[in-house]
């Protein structure tokens, strides 16, 4: 009887046991990207200044990054604290066709967790960073905005630290579609603004037809026109035919 209940009370250790590991590992969220490895991002370098990305990069070049990884980060509180873990994709970077970076780890660029939770967490993180920056310096503001397809995120930083960034996030894949940001210290300023061209990754481009909704409305109007002048010299014909009948 000792050694059955011996038994029973050390299965409902071992039970407690595991069920608050499981409540420390599951203590906060984990958000996971849109994409996947062997998806991959082109952008048009719309304007930059001074910015260096493993070679010199100017106005009217083109980036591509394609994941070839995906390792897991953290985002934390002032004090440390974590908040929620983040997917983030490590990357081969082209540039201009030539390939110029291995396995780099992208943070907050181009690439983000899909859905809006994982942005709604991350503006409460930013909303404690307001408050604590004055303590290294730093002020601090930020704004997000959500629309059906897309987030609209800013920030900006002065003293310490000064620059900012302004970026639309397709929320389905968590892909950069307009990505600027900047930097400067006294008379020194780099920054760079970066808009996609090309992906594999479905549904981020808007289609042709929304694209180039103008020349879909030009076509149509140029059509009915068309149709209606025809329909008009028919009308015509048949009025005509009846009189020299007559």
């Amino acid at each position: 009887m000792r050694q059955y209940v011996k038994k029973v009370l050390f299965a409902i250790f071992a039970v407690l046991i595991v069920s608050s590991m499981a409540t420390v590992c599951m203590g906060y969220p984990m958000y996971a990207l849109g994409v996947k490895e062997g998806d991959w991002v082109e952008y048009d370098v719309l304007e930059a200044e001074n910015y260096k990305f493993f070679a010199e990069i100017y106005s009217g070049d083109k980036l591509r990054f394609e994941v070839v990884d995906i390792e897991v980060q953290e985002r934390m509180y002032p004090n440390g604290t974590v908040v929620f873990e983040v997917e983030a994709p490590v990357c081969d970077v082209f540039l201009n066709g030539e390939h110029i970076g291995n396995n780099v780890t992208l943070g907050e660029m181009i690439f983000y967790p899909k859905g809006e939770e994982h942005w709604r967490s991350l503006d409460k993180i930013e909303d404690v960073w307001k408050i604590e920056d004055p303590k290294y310096g730093t002020m601090h503001e930020s704004y997000m905005t959500f629309g059906q397809d897309t987030v609209n995120f800013s920030y900006r930083m002065e003293g310490a630290v000064n620059g900012g960034t302004k970026q639309i996030v397709h929320k389905d894949t968590g892909i950069a579609l307009d990505f600027e940001r900047y930097t400067y210290a006294r008379e020194n300023r780099t920054e760079y603004h970066l808009k996609i061209c090309d992906t594999n990754v479905s549904g981020v481009l808007d289609p042709w037809y929304i694209t180039y909704w103008y020349l879909v409305v030009l076509l149509a109007a140029v059509a009915f026109l068309a149709f209606a002048v025809l329909l008009k010299c028919r009308q015509s014909k048949k009025k005509g035919g009846q009189k020299d009948g007559k």
